[in-house]
């Protein structure tokens, strides 16, 4: 009798395991039109699976609350036990999840002939001391527009200037930039040689990057205030601002204007931007007479590039798989799945974002995008943004620093003095050099 209980209990147990799916839980992020191939990928990432023989089964949801307010959700339902096994993030969060044991290193889980075939810099964004935390499934690109129409009236041709400012940047020197906004400024063509970002934001960084500035000490996680490139930048705005091609008051100035002045060629260079601005001018109607732009208009009026260095910084976004999960294995098959070419050449067409993987590139659709294919020319010679745990922090502080400097309010050695008094008093273990 016990024994054929036994053979009956591990009977239910097989036929359990055979008929029943896993189920996991998975949660994205984003507004829009993002959320639904960030989400509808890992859907379809668990049907292929299910047809290779693998029964799960994945429900996924996605927010449209800010990322402070996802970001608290997660926090308590992980202290809850209650969270979801599979959760999509941008990479600036990823040493505070990684520090914290939130989520798990995925170099053990992954195909390694898979993260081949990433970006470098896609797979550097999502790295915390030497492992890898999320796969990436998107890049925003920090980059340069200019407006060719203006540089045609100061005399060059279509050829001339894609050889003096080329997508990837390479020969091209800040000073280059800021001669050319001169000439631009004193032959009445423009208001503004360049405008900036009015927030704290990766433009800052890249002044600071393209003077062969650091930021994290790769060995201990540190983050490191490299004076002497600081203080270059810091020169920089203060020299644009003294010259007349920035505007004193630039961190004031609303996006609505800021846009407003881009798209009306009112400025030769927007440094404070990113490639998917290019959708937005096309989608929302900053130009005071033509509304929204053609993307005919675009490529006949605008030019992209590269940070000079080239130094372009990249964010991505990717999925992160929760150290609370039971079946962490079955999780990364399914993030496999959901990075296959097909559907993320879908899904940056569909948002807008660049590609984190080379083969993408060989999708037919993707390369009807001419744009994106460009923006993929930026991504091969581009940086990661800066990761810490506490970059947000010093990301304030160096903005209000700028704003000091462009306000007349500090002189660029007083805004060091500020960054270096406030990072040691607010941030754990800052190495100034």
């Amino acid at each position: 009798m016990r024994k054929f209980v036994l053979l009956l209990l591990i009977l239910l147990i097989t036929v359990s395991s055979s008929v029943f799916p896993v189920f996991l839980k998975a949660v994205t992020i984003g507004p829009g039109p993002v959320p639904i191939t960030r989400a509808k990928n890992l859907e379809i990432a668990a049907e292929r699976l299910r047809e290779k023989g693998i029964d799960v089964e994945i429900d996924v949801t996605f927010s449209r609350e800010k990322f402070t307010e996802y970001r608290k959700v997660f926090a308590l339902r992980y202290k809850t036990g209650q969270v979801e096994d599979i959760h999509s993030e941008d990479s600036g969060i990823i040493p505070e999840y990684a520090e914290n044991g939130q989520i798990i290193p995925l170099d053990d889980l992954i195909s390694r002939d898979l993260l081949k075939d990433f970006y470098p810099v896609a797979l550097q964004c999502m790295t915390w001391k030497g492992k890898l935390y999320a796969l990436p499934i998107e890049l925003v690109v920090y980059n340069i527009f200019y407006r060719k129409d203006v540089l045609r009236k100061m005399g060059y041709t279509d050829e001339e200037i894609e050889k003096m400012l080329p997508v990837n940047a390479h020969g091209v020197s800040l000073y280059e930039l800021i001669d050319l906004a001169k000439r631009a400024k004193e032959m009445g063509l423009v208001e503004w040689g360049f405008l900036h970002r009015p927030s704290p934001g990766g433009y800052f960084h890249m002044i600071t990057a393209m003077f062969g500035g650091e930021f994290v000490d790769e060995k201990t996680g540190k983050l490191i205030i490299d004076t002497d490139a600081l203080l270059k930048n810091f020169k920089f705005h203060r020299y644009l601002v003294e010259n007349g091609l920035l505007p004193k008051d630039m961190t004031s100035w609303s996006w609505k204007t800021i846009h407003k002045y881009i798209v009306e060629g009112k400025t030769l260079f927007w440094i404070g931007g990113h490639t998917g601005q290019w959708r937005e001018w096309q989608m929302v109607p900053y130009h005071e007479t033509l509304g929204k732009l053609s993307e005919e208009y675009l490529w006949e009026n605008m030019g992209i590039m590269a940070f000079p260095g080239p130094t372009s910084f990249v964010v991505a976004h990717g999925y992160t798989i929760v150290s609370k999960t039971k079946h962490k294995e079955l999780a990364a098959k399914v993030l496999e799945e959901a990075v296959a070419p097909d559907l993320l050449a879908k899904h940056c067409i569909t948002t807008f974002r660049g590609p984190a993987r080379k083969s993408v590139l060989g999708d037919p659709e993707f390369q009807k995008e001419k744009y994106l294919v460009l923006v993929s020319k930026i991504i091969e010679v581009a940086r990661p943004f800066p990761s810490h745990p506490e970059f947000s922090k010093y990301n304030s502080l160096i903005y209000d620093a700028i704003s000091g400097i462009e306000t007349g309010k500090l002189t660029p050695e007083e805004a060091l003095e500020f960054v270096i008094k406030r990072a040691k008093a607010e941030i754990k273990d800052v190495i100034v050099k």
